[in-house]
C-alpha cells in the first residue's frame, strides 16, 4: 500500500471514508426510526472493520 498525498494508505482511507458513512446513517435511522438503515450502517462498520484489519495483517 503506497501512501498518497495525505500519509494514509488508500485502504485505511476507504475505511474512514465507510466509517463516516455509516455514522451518517445511525444519525439518520435514529431521526426517523428507520431499522434498515441501522442494519445498513452495521455492515459498513464491519467493512471498514475487515479492510482495517487487512491493513495491519500485511
Amino acid at each position: 500500500m503506497t501512501p498518497r498525498h495525505n500519509g494514509k494508505p488508500d485502504a485505511d482511507r476507504i475505511a474512514d471514508y465507510l466509517e463516516g458513512k455509516a455514522e451518517r446513517f445511525k444519525k439518520f435511522a435514529a431521526e426517523n426510526g428507520n431499522a434498515d438503515l441501522r442494519s445498513h450502517a452495521t455492515a459498513l462498520v464491519v467493512a471498514a472493520s475487515d479492510i482495517r484489519a487487512r491493513l495491519y495483517e500485511d
